[in-house]
């Protein structure tokens, strides 16, 4: 997994960890320790104390609406009855026990949720486990299954920690290595806030959506290359299901509480953006500027149209900067005596793909300058990270850490319609 950058958590979600880090560390350490101390009944209190605490933070931090209702409110009950219980319960303790024990054990071999809810499963049972655990006689059976409930503890949160879902949010482009289906796959996924994202996934047959009932294919989309796919991402955690042939795979996501308040990603613009924030994310350079067409576009584009044929074909899509340049193309083509008409050999492509006899690419769609150390760097790195990626200005740009776009305009982001 690639790093980019940290922004500040909310301070309650950083309470909740802190609790669950403490919790498990208490909880799993009396745990592991019994066979070897004496503990009286402010002991048994303090433990099944924190492990209520550690139980209902992993809950919340879980975010677990892959639980059914009732579970959880079974699952809060036995948390919270045994610091309300002030002895030992010969008879009750030792069977809520052996049901934590058996929860535990199914939830593991046949609990059918996101792969790292299986983790949290464990935290929030295992910390229920111990809590009747200190309620019950300390017998050889019962001291063996504390270490085996302090290993599954410890071994939750490992998972948890591992699978991201007590990271800082990292609101912005994200990229993301997984297996799927015993192949490795970058996942792209833009902007990475709450709302529409375009996810760019490698050129193979791979379906995306935000659960596993909702999996759209990834598709082509023109002038671009890999495959796309637009999948919405509500604020705070969720998971990114992926599909190759019937083998899955989950990507933890978290584009934070503040929404995109730039253009729809899902027009023919997203693309073009994506490309660009993938070059800065391989880079660690912050979100590059959205697609639009700047001063020095215009003029480079309205001298290429003064050296077209006086008849020339146009070509372009309904992204804003092509929309933008096709009208200074119309308008420099009638200041300079030419005419722009669909059947003409020469083609002037000012977005999309390019087609046509004779093609010629505006400014933007030119191959980047890949002669420079930088270049050859961007190049290098885009084709470890996306096989197969063609390199464009733009990406070259987001790469350098441009802030203003590729040819020094200030960054203007339109505000959503």
């Amino acid at each position: 997994m690639h790093d980019h950058g940290s922004v500040a958590l909310p301070l309650g979600f950083t309470f909740l960890r802190l609790l669950l880090l403490i919790a498990v560390t208490v909880v799993a350490g009396w745990a592991l320790a019994r066979p070897f101390t004496v503990g009286g009944a402010l002991t048994r209190r303090v433990v099944t104390t924190v492990a209520a605490v550690g139980g209902v933070a992993a809950l919340l931090v879980a975010d677990a609406s892959w639980l059914p209702g009732p579970a959880a409110v079974a699952l809060i009950a036995a948390l919270v009855a045994p610091p309300l219980l002030r002895k030992e319960v010969p008879w009750l303790a030792p069977s809520v026990l052996t049901v934590a024990v058996l929860v535990l054990a199914a939830s593991a071999l046949w609990f059918d949720g996101p792969p790292p809810a299986t983790a949290h499963l464990a935290l929030m049972v295992g910390f229920a486990a111990v809590a009747w655990a200190a309620l019950c006689p300390p017998t050889l059976v019962v001291r063996v299954l504390d270490a085996g409930l302090a290993v599954a503890l410890l071994t939750g949160l490992a998972r948890v920690v591992l699978a991201g879902h007590l990271d800082t949010p990292v609101p912005g482009p994200t990229l993301t290595r997984v297996a799927v289906g015993g192949e490795p796959a970058d996942v792209l996924i833009a902007p990475h806030r709450p709302g529409w994202n375009v996810v760019r996934v490698p050129d193979a047959p791979l379906r995306v959506g935000n659960a596993p009932t909702a999996l759209v294919a990834a598709e082509h989309r023109p002038g671009a290359t890999g495959r796309w796919a637009l999948v919405w991402l509500d604020a705070g955690r969720g998971t990114l299901w992926l599909d190759r042939g019937g083998s899955r795979a989950t990507v933890p996501v978290n584009p934070g509480d503040e929404p995109w308040t730039g253009p729809d990603v899902r027009g023919p613009d997203g693309t073009g953006y994506a490309d660009a924030a993938l070059a800065a994310v391989l880079a660690g350079k912050p979100e590059p500027p959205w697609p639009s067409l700047t001063g020095a576009d215009e003029r480079a584009l309205r001298a290429q149209v003064a050296e077209l044929p006086r008849r020339f074909a146009l070509a372009g899509d309904a992204s804003t900067r092509a929309t933008a340049a096709a009208g200074a193309v119309r308008d420099e083509a009638a200041r300079t005596g030419r005419a722009v008409v669909p059947d003409a050999p020469d083609v002037l492509v000012v977005g999309g793909a390019p087609t046509g006899e004779r093609v010629h690419l505006a400014p933007w769609l030119r191959p980047p300058d890949l002669g420079t150390p930088e270049g050859r760097r961007y190049a290098r790195v885009l084709a470890d990270a996306f096989p197969g990626t063609r390199p464009t200005e733009a990406g070259l740009a987001a790469w350098r850490g441009d802030r203003t776009g590729p040819r020094d305009v200030p960054r203007v982001r339109p505000a959503t319609p």
